[in-house]
């Protein structure tokens, strides 16, 4: 019979004697809204995908466009921090008096 010598090997705790059960990974699978995967336990749902309002989208070229830039038009856009408001290049009484003078 052989018997084993106080501190010939390493100490186990007394815990560690047992074998040690399989811990279950928690996988947690990303699936649609509103199907049954959705209702499992260990299932993420996925959010909607982007809609796109946010992306710039570019400004197709218009005749108004090419006649803002030209200047044909007697108005100007004046840029304000609380709102962008319209101004007038020339004065609307001074114009329509001399179209009424004009005319006469």
């Amino acid at each position: 019979m052989v018997v084993d010598k106080a501190g010939s090997g390493p100490s186990k705790p007394a815990g560690d004697r047992c074998p040690r059960q399989r811990e279950k990974k928690n996988k947690e699978q990303a699936c649609d809204g509103f199907t049954i995967r959705a209702m499992m336990k260990n299932s993420v749902v996925r959010g909607p995908p982007l809609a796109g309002s946010q992306k710039e989208r570019p400004a197709k070229p218009t005749a108004f466009r090419k006649f803002y830039d030209r200047g044909d038009f007697p108005i100007a856009v004046e840029h304000d921090t609380i709102a962008n408001k319209i101004a007038w290049k020339a004065y609307l009484t001074l114009a329509l008096t001399l179209i009424r003078v004009l005319c006469d």
